[in-house]
Parts: structure tokens; C-alpha cells; sequence
């Protein structure tokens, strides 16, 4: 056994003792490592591996003994484990939002690690610790730096007070630019984007909105102190966090198979977690919104091609004929 395995397996009987451990006891479970040969030289790479896990903070202390305690070596749980960490709602969205603000600058020299701390947070935290329903955020990768939309302080105002907005989007699979109704339900950062989701009135079910595609956004400005709707209890902004821009229930699901280049796939692989991989190359993707798979598929170029269905390759060429 290398050194290495020996130290975390040292560490981890020691851990899952009942009760100190004795000298002899360590011997008879490491009969190769400890048990073998001179005993003072036994002894003495105990005390070296000892030292070593000391030195990386693993508090490994030796207990004497008495009438009612055994004596022998243990580890003190409470000296190796950090205390688990409580974020109360408030805390939770001031953490996030501040370290949002930090991850939009490119150039900060821990942004992959702070990235990756904040996913642990998230995935760590308790339900009843998360923040209300209004702003989510998830990461995915570097974007670069994001340009803050004028419009966010607004809708945040919006969703505060629960006031319907007004704006005119522009689609980005059509480039049709229409009039939306919004009640507001919350807000998602997701790869390097704000994006809001509410009920549409115009279509007349739930909706996401790049911000940064909003124009001319305005918020009812009657009865200010009156909310105009309620965020129904079903609703929850953590089903729609980790989701992809084809994975809205829109519609019934259809398969697409695509094809990725090669040298795209490190970047991509974490956006086709649910996917079906077919080939080193081919996944098949479960969409149930054609126009957020189409939006995807125009914003990777060249670097990802439908094989089938032939529908969707026809309502890509379409979404393609439109920009020219």
C-alpha cells in the first residue's frame, strides 16, 4: 500500500472507532504497514504518517487511559469538521448577488474557485435557508463580462410589490419584436445572462425573457400600493434554475439528435447532463421548447448540427432565413 492510501485509510479507521484505539489494536488492522519487522522502526512510521496528518490538520490525539476510558489514539470530530453553515434568506441573496457582481469581472484572479464555492453553497444549503421565490441565480462557465441591463432594478421593484410589467422583446429565433404583459415571478442568472419568468398574457402561460432582448419596459404605475397578482404556491424558480433552453414545458417532448464538434464538447458537456449520448460525438436531447432549442442551436454556429428530426432542421433553416 503507498503512503497516500495508508494515510486515508488510517484516517478513516480512526474515524469509524467506537472508542480510542491502542497501539497494538493499529498494528493488527495495518499488519504490512505496521506489523511487519523491528518494532521501533514500526513505531517510527507510525509516528512519521501521525506527523504528516497532523501537519494537513487532522487532530489525532492520545488519550490515556482510566477506570471507566480506554486508552489509546482517536480523532476529535468536532476539531477535524468545520461547523455547518446557516444562511438565513437575506444572507443567502446578499451572498449571491454580491458574488454575481464579482463573477461578471473577467479579470478577478479566483473566479473559477469563487464559481465553484458558490455551487457547493447552493447545493449545500437547506431548503427553508434559500431565498424567496424571487431571484435565483446559477453558474455555468466563463461568459466574459456581462453588461448590466437598466432594466433589473426595475423589475425587481416589480416583483417587491407585485405590479405587472409592460415591454417590447425582440425574439431571437424570429426577430419578430412584439408587445408583452408580464406578471413577474423571478429572475435566473444563468450562463452569463439575467433572464425573467412570468406568466405571459399573451400566450397565456409561463415565459422566459432575456433581458438584455427587453426594450422599453415600464411597470404599472396604478394603485402602487396594490399588488396585481399572486405568484401561485406551485411555482418555484428552482425547477426552472438548472434547466436548459430547450427543456421548458412548452409542448409535448420530441427527440433531436445533434452532433458536436469535438473540441466544443469540454465547454458543452455540463448543458447535456440530461442528455442521451448516443456516440463520442451524437446526443439525443428530450425538447419541449423548439424555440429555446433553436436559440441555442444558432448561438453555437457551426460547431452544432441537427441530424434529425428533419422538422427542426427545417424550422432552423427558417429561423437562419429570417436573420438574412
Amino acid at each position: 500500500m503507498n503512503r497516500t492510501e495508508r494515510l486515508l485509510d488510517l484516517i478513516t479507521y480512526l474515524l469509524n472507532a467506537q472508542e480510542p484505539v491502542s497501539w497494538q489494536e493499529i498494528k493488527n488492522h495495518f499488519p504490512e504497514d505496521y506489523g511487519r519487522g523491528v518494532e521501533e522502526s514500526n513505531q517510527r512510521k507510525f509516528e512519521r504518517d501521525k506527523a504528516e496528518l497532523l501537519s494537513l490538520g487532522v487532530p489525532i490525539d492520545y488519550q490515556s487511559g482510566s477506570d471507566i476510558k480506554k486508552e489509546g489514539y482517536v480523532i476529535q470530530k468536532e476539531r477535524l469538521f468545520l461547523p455547518e453553515l446557516h444562511f438565513d434568506p437575506p444572507e443567502f441573496s446578499l451572498l449571491m448577488l454580491s458574488a454575481t457582481a464579482v463573477l461578471e469581472n473577467d479579470n478577478f484572479p479566483y473566479r473559477d474557485s469563487l464559481e465553484s464555492a458558490l455551487h457547493k453553497i447552493i447545493c449545500l444549503t437547506h431548503a427553508s435557508d434559500l431565498p424567496s421565490n424571487d431571484i435565483k441565480i446559477t453558474y455555468s462557465g466563463t461568459q466574459g463580462n456581462v453588461p448590466r441591463s437598466p432594466w433589473l432594478s426595475r423589475i425587481q421593484d416589480a416583483l417587491e410589490r407585485r405590479k405587472w410589467t409592460e415591454f417590447t422583446y425582440n425574439a431571437f429565433t424570429t426577430g419578430v419584436t412584439s408587445k408583452r404583459k408580464i406578471n413577474p415571478y423571478g429572475l435566473i442568472f444563468r450562463r452569463g445572462n439575467w433572464s425573467l419568468l412570468g406568466w405571459d398574457h399573451l400566450r397565456r402561460d409561463i415565459r422566459s425573457f432575456v433581458i438584455t432582448r427587453i426594450q422599453d419596459l415600464r411597470v404599472n404605475p396604478k394603485r402602487p400600493g396594490t399588488s396585481d397578482y399572486e405568484i401561485p404556491s406551485s411555482f418555484s424558480l428552482k425547477n426552472y434554475r438548472n434547466l436548459q433552453p430547450w427543456e421548458y414545458n412548452f409542448h409535448e417532448p420530441i427527440q433531436v439528435t445533434i452532433r458536436i464538434q469535438q473540441h466544443r464538447l469540454p465547454e458543452l458537456r455540463s448543458q447535456l447532463e440530461s442528455a442521451r449520448q448516443l456516440g463520442p460525438e451524437t446526443y439525443q436531447l428530450s425538447v419541449s421548447n423548439r424555440s429555446g432549442l433553436i436559440s441555442w442551436l444558432l448561438s453555437q454556429k457551426t460547431d452544432v448540427r441537427v441530424l434529425e428530426p428533419s422538422e427542426i432542421q427545417g424550422e432552423l433553416i427558417k429561423a437562419v432565413e429570417a436573420f438574412l
